[in-house]
């Protein structure tokens, strides 16, 4: 049954694999196997939550079973939960020291947790186990030993491989960046520019070539190197991170934002990314600045607001984004980098909006405002997570009428050519009832100007 159970799956038909699975479960509810495919079933699925749950019980049957033990290592680190995942892979290693593979995803994960030394033990045995003629288990021990500042034995390691190689670009761009971490640049430099003569589309050669021209401050090459680093992988946030800072570097910061901005949108949560960022929209002669003084400010010539709204969304920021122009001044509010209201001149405001729909009327709106004054409210996101409290029957109307405000506020916003901004950061009191995420918000005012633009050449 079993067997039926792996074709059927390989054939696609995953809900018939299961039954089949379920039923030899009941004629042999003793026996692993048809809960390690089940298991295994789950996990191919894309279901670890259920993969683990199938693997975690059948252990209390079967504690010593190996193939169990892998599956609910696999399924524990798919979830995020590493050190359970290395609790199961350590259980084989204890009947098992030998097992190339778990030792292999067991260095993984202790390197994931920070226990280094552990992870290259992992490693050592790896390389003992096959006589260090898999080249990829040496590699690998190179590498985690120049991580950790082991450079002889990895320049010793990795040399080693490139010689029994001398045809693969990769292993001398691993060389090479081993003798980048060890600071022999020039050597390193040499040894990029041998791997991309050998594989001319090597990512990974081309941003170590750039990290080494970065540490000898030869801005310009690096920034041409993690040009290239960025085409070729452009799915990988490492080369418009650091062509950001060689262009900053370069004295180009409209560009340098432009690449961290690119960094940001594949890396939101990165720290590194969001101090550069930061760095290049802070004004330049803050110090001892008031706790209540903007947190940075420019002018919408040098900085388009698009960007701006974009790095907002990015940094997950909560506060106010103040535009002043010839026009008059345009706010607009965000909670967390979801945009809550916008208003700028000559356009409604939401409670005139809301009367004129008869949505509420104009003695509510009235009591509303008022209300709204005597609890500190924070403008028109309060006023409608207000409404929609008090009228939770309301709230498709209320949410279309602030969304159209805000449409319709940044649009005015956008078309404005000169004027300056500053960024007031706010407390943070969690999402409010109404909230908008920012880009499907520039989405539709795309979609918008498309539609008013093809009105336009139609007539």
């Amino acid at each position: 049954m079993v067997d039926v159970a792996a074709e059927l799956a390989f054939a696609g038909f995953r809900g018939d694999a299961e039954h089949v699975l379920r039923r030899a479960l009941e004629r042999f509810p003793d026996r692993p196997e048809p809960k390690i495919e089940l298991a295994r079933l789950f996990l191919e699925a894309g279901n670890d939550s259920k993969a683990l749950q199938v693997a975690t019980h059948a252990l209390r049957e079967h504690p010593r079973h190996n193939d169990l033990h892998a599956l609910a290592a696999v399924a524990n680190e798919q979830l995020g939960m590493l050190q359970e995942a290395a609790n199961h892979w350590a259980a084989i290693l204890a009947s098992d020291p030998n097992h190339s593979y778990s030792n292999l995803r067991m260095a993984s994960l202790l390197e994931r947790l920070g226990d280094a030394a552990g992870a290259i033990r992992c490693l050592r045995r790896i390389v003992e186990i096959t006589r260090g003629q898999d080249l990829d288990a040496v590699t690998n021990l190179g590498i985690a030993l120049s991580a950790d500042g082991q450079h002889d034995e990895a320049l010793e390691l990795l040399s080693h491989v490139a010689k029994r190689s001398p045809e693969l670009g990769s292993a001398r761009a691993d060389l090479a960046n081993a003798l980048l971490a060890a600071d022999r640049i020039e050597d390193a430099i040499t040894g990029f520019s041998e791997a991309l003569r050998l594989d001319g589309d090597s990512a990974q050669a081309y941003c170590g070539l750039g990290l080494a021209y970065q540490r000898i401050q030869r801005w310009y090459e690096a920034a041409e190197s993690f040009r290239t680093t960025e085409r070729l992988a452009p799915d990988q946030a490492v080369g418009p991170y650091n062509l950001g800072l060689a262009l900053a570097a370069l004295g180009e910061p409209e560009e340098a934002r432009s690449a961290l901005l690119r960094a940001a949108a594949l890396e939101p949560d990165d720290l590194e990314i969001r101090a550069a960022l930061q760095s290049l929209l802070a004004p330049s002669h803050v110090s001892q600045a008031p706790a209540t003084a903007p947190r940075f400010g420019g002018d919408i010539k040098s900085f388009a607001l698009p960007e701006v709204l974009e790095f907002l969304r990015l940094q997950k920021k909560t506060g106010s984004l103040v535009i002043s122009s010839r026009r008059g001044a345009a706010i607009v509010r965000l909670v967390r980098g979801e945009v809550t209201s916008a208003s700028a001149p000559g356009v409604k405001r939401l409670g005139e909006t809301l009367v004129e729909r008869g949505i509420i009327t104009a003695a509510a709106l009235d009591a509303a405002l008022a209300q709204q004054r005597l609890d500190d409210g924070e403008g028109a996101e309060a006023l409608g997570a207000m409404l929609l409290r008090d009228r939770p029957a309301h709230r498709e109307a209320l949410t279309r009428a602030v969304f159209q405000q805000v449409i319709d506020a940044l649009g005015e916003m956008l078309a404005w050519k000169e004027g300056a901004f500053s960024f007031h950061p706010g407390s943070d009191r969690g999402l409010p009832a109404v909230s908008f995420d920012l880009q499907n918000v520039m989405l539709e005012i795309m979609r918008l100007a498309d539609e008013a633009e093809e009105n336009r050449s139609s007539t």
